[in-house]
């Protein structure tokens, strides 16, 4: 499988482009210029028509018309023998002005398509544009759609751009009008609130311009809360082009597109299909150069608006963990295999293909995605399969058969919809049938179905055990699959997605201490996520942390200032210390001296006029200067 696969990548990059024509010279363009307007080779006519081009820029002013008639002859010329490029530079011509004609825009128009007939993007764009305003031609706006897209296709940065101008004014052209007063709307629009709804409605009203002054920024504020922290998807979709629509998509290295992207990915994982076909063909190595959301919007398109290519493609790559770039090279991506096996069970499903695949996936345990080996499911897959006619299947059920034992039990049928199979899922655990209920959601969990996911994080906090009983009735001791482990990891995977509630118990846990393994979340990073996200009691939460904290750092504070005056009164201490014994050694210095000059002697000293006073002195100092004295 993985060598098919790389075939298939390989033949996609090895797609050769057209060959384009490089300009005429000096030397040549007399015969290229012949060669246009006697042997119709519009090849020689475009060749011709990039040096005089050339030279015409050159001249600029008076000089610069001696160009204009050669150069509309090899243009139109071009154009007549079938050159997409001279038919687009023709339109430019008429639609301008330019080059000695005269503005027309049905001449226009009629070269553009021309144009666009014969694969130039830019042409197909400018056709969109006639037909979304009705430049001399009846509007259809779903014609111009399609042209736009067609011409984003054909490398048309403009038709992309364009394409997303026009999707953002449909969505807003049809919204309802405003629920509620602006006031109302700003209310339920605020940090404390995020209703997302509220936002997609206020960037609407703002956009739009009609009950409040026009401010297209603000629309997009507006949008981007409504997406970022309401997570709501519409909000997403809108955010997304009101970025992309202004966004030059040639200058993909540039920061401007990823917010677009991110938020477009985003609309698209929740389920808005038109984002999934935006990204798809919008996202290609000639617009936004990004295979990622490519693989995004295929994945989803296969889930949503269901066809084998985008389906086999989609699992084939997230088993592979590789996805092919513009340059021909494969890059690396996550390793996804809730992801292929959705895609391949959907591919089982509705076209009867890549069963084996979705089938062998099931008899693995997946315990980083919270789902234990099925073989129930698995021979139900090869089962349906097999009777629809796919002889693979009926070898491999076969073999599974004979591996497993048999089907043990009942099952609920992987080849109904996911929401059938969440409803009966949830009817099973609120009933009993844990057995069968947690085997069939613990799988729609390992494919990203938000509802399983909550529905089992909260059956495993209740008591639920994620494996089934041994006959004796006890349960494998088995450390990967620990109940709470497995519950705190749904709950973390949900915040992540933006469930308020599901961050707001994350967060209040690792405020707690708890610091799980399976994420790298900070009890912080965890409890501003939940306020970031609205959950209820998320800012009480924000506030007793900040009490704690502050209470810490006080403690700190004290301490280090207890410390401080402890360092102060040792140094003191310390002074009068060096002092006394610096004292010290003075007086034994002295009383050393003395004793080496013979002893010390007192007496009374005689002074002027007969005064006197006793002192104390070296018997060498006394006998030295006092003998007749003392």
């Amino acid at each position: 499988m993985k060598h098919t696969v790389l075939a298939i990548l390989a033949t996609l990059a090895s797609a050769a482009l057209p060959a384009i024509a490089g300009p005429s010279t000096a030397q040549s363009v007399k015969s290229d210029k012949a060669a246009c307007t006697q042997a119709n080779d519009n090849v020689a006519c475009e060749a011709a028509y990039d040096y005089l081009y050339a030279e015409m820029q050159k001249a600029r002013g008076k000089r610069a018309e001696k160009y204009f008639p050669d150069l509309r002859t090899m243009a139109v010329t071009g154009c007549a023998d079938g050159n997409a490029w001279l038919c687009q530079e023709v339109g430019t011509m008429y639609r301008k002005g330019s080059m000695g004609v005269a503005e027309d825009d049905a001449l226009s128009i009629r070269y553009y398509t021309q144009a666009c007939d014969l694969g130039n993007g830019y042409g197909c764009a400018r056709q969109g544009v006639a037909l979304e305003l009705g430049l001399t031609i009846p509007v259809d706006r779903v014609e111009a759609d399609r042209l736009y897209r067609k011409g984003c296709e054909l490398k048309s940065n403009s038709a992309c751009m364009w394409g997303a101008d026009l999707l953002l004014s449909n969505y807003v052209q049809a919204a309802p009008p405003l629920p509620e007063p602006i006031v109302f709307l700003k209310d339920k629009c605020r940090d404390t609130d995020l209703d997302g709804p509220a936002c997609v409605a206020l960037g609407i009203a703002y956009f739009k311009g009609d009950t409040v002054s026009k401010d297209e920024d603000l629309a997009r504020q507006y949008w981007s809360k409504g997406c970022n922290r309401a997570v709501h998807a519409p909000a997403c979709y809108l955010d997304s082009l009101g970025i992309l629509r202004e966004e030059d998509m040639a200058g993909v290295k540039s920061g401007g597109l990823f917010p677009g992207l991110r938020s477009l990915v985003k609309a698209c994982d929740f389920g808005i299909r038109e984002a999934c076909e935006f990204a798809v063909y919008a996202g290609q190595d000639f617009a936004w150069d990004n295979a990622w959301v490519i693989l995004k919007g295929r994945y989803n398109r296969c889930l949503y608006n269901s066809n084998q290519a985008d389906c086999e493609f989609a699992g084939d790559t997230y088993k592979l963990a590789k996805v092919l770039g513009s340059n021909g090279a494969l890059q690396s991506i996550e390793y996804d295999q809730g992801r292929a096996t959705r895609a391949w069970l959907t591919a089982c499903r509705n076209f009867n293909t890549r069963c084996v695949e979705a089938a062998d996936m099931h008899l693995q345990d997946w315990h980083l995605n919270y789902a234990l080996a099925a073989p129930n499911l698995a021979i139900s897959i090869l089962d349906t399969a097999c009777e629809r006619g796919d002889a693979s299947s009926c070898a491999r059920k076969d073999e599974v058969v004979a591996e497993t034992g048999g089907v043990k039990g009942s099952y609920i049928d992987p080849m109904i919809s996911d929401d059938e199979r969440f409803m009966l899922a949830q009817f099973d655990l609120q009933h009993g049938d844990t057995q069968r209920g947690r085997e069939t959601m613990q799988w729609l969990a390992m494919f990203g179905y938000t509802s399983a996911e909550i529905e089992l994080a909260n059956a495993y906090r209740s008591g639920l055990k994620p494996t089934p009983p041994k006959p004796d009735g006890t349960y494998t001791n088995m450390a990967i699959f620990n109940a709470s482990d497995m519950s705190w990891a749904l709950y973390e995977t949900l915040a992540k997605k933006g469930i308020p509630e599901a961050a707001m118990l994350v967060a209040w846990r690792k405020y707690q201490g708890h610091d799980d393994n399976f994420d790298r979340v900070s009890y912080e990073e965890a409890i501003y996520r939940a306020l970031y996200l609205g959950a209820e009691g998320a800012a009480e939460l924000d506030a007793a942390e900040k009490a704690q904290d502050k209470a810490r750092t006080d403690a700190q504070i004290a301490a280090i200032q207890e410390m401080n005056r402890q360092n102060i009164q040792s140094r003191d201490n310390m002074d009068r210390q060096t002092v006394q014994r610096a004292w010290d050694q003075y007086a034994a210095n002295r009383k050393r001296e003395a004793d080496e000059a013979g002893g010390t002697v007192c007496g009374t000293v005689y002074g002027p006029g007969n005064s006197t006073h006793r002192t104390c002195m070296s018997r060498d100092t006394a006998s030295k200067y006092y003998r007749g004295n003392f």
